[in-house]
C-alpha cells in the first residue's frame, strides 16, 4: 500500500519518471467525501485507485468523484468507476460524478457499446453519464 499524504494517494517516484503524477485527493465534509482525481488514469495508477477504495468508510452518505483534472483515461478508469459504483451500491451510498472532459467521456460513451453480459460496466457507466 502506498502512503497517504495530506489526503492524496501517490505513486513512488521511480514509477513517475517522465510522467505527470496521478493523484486522488480526498476531502471529507460530514458524511460526504469528495474524491478529486488529477492526471491520467492508466494502468500505472491502479495502486492509487485501489488504495482510495480500500480507505473509504462504509458510513458515508455520498461520494462525489470529480474528474475535471483528468485528461486521459483508459480501461483502468472504467475498472475504478465500476469498483466505486459497486462499493457505493453495496453500502447504500449515493455516487455523484462531475467534470468529465472529452477523452474520458469518449471512453465512457464507447464502453456503453461493449454490452458485456454479467458485467456491471454498463450500469456504472450509465450511472456516471446520467449524472453529467
Amino acid at each position: 500500500m502506498y502512503p497517504q499524504r495530506c489526503g492524496c494517494w501517490w505513486l513512488p517516484p521511480q514509477l513517475l519518471e517522465g510522467v505527470i503524477p496521478f493523484t486522488i485527493s480526498t476531502q471529507y465534509l460530514d458524511d460526504t467525501v469528495l474524491l478529486m482525481a488529477c492526471g491520467e488514469i492508466d494502468r500505472a495508477c491502479e495502486p492509487v485507485c485501489d488504495g482510495v477504495l480500500a480507505a473509504l468508510p462504509t458510513t458515508l452518505s455520498s461520494v462525489v468523484l470529480d474528474v475535471q483534472k483528468v485528461s486521459f483515461m483508459d480501461v483502468t478508469g472504467l475498472h475504478f468507476l465500476c469498483a466505486l459504483h459497486r462499493y457505493t451500491a453495496r453500502h447504500d451510498i449515493r455516487l455523484h460524478t462531475r467534470g468529465w472532459r472529452a477523452q474520458p467521456r469518449y471512453v465512457l460513451d464507447s464502453a456503453l457499446h461493449l454490452d458485456l453480459p454479467g458485467a456491471d460496466l454498463n450500469t456504472a457507466v450509465r450511472a456516471a453519464l446520467d449524472l453529467l
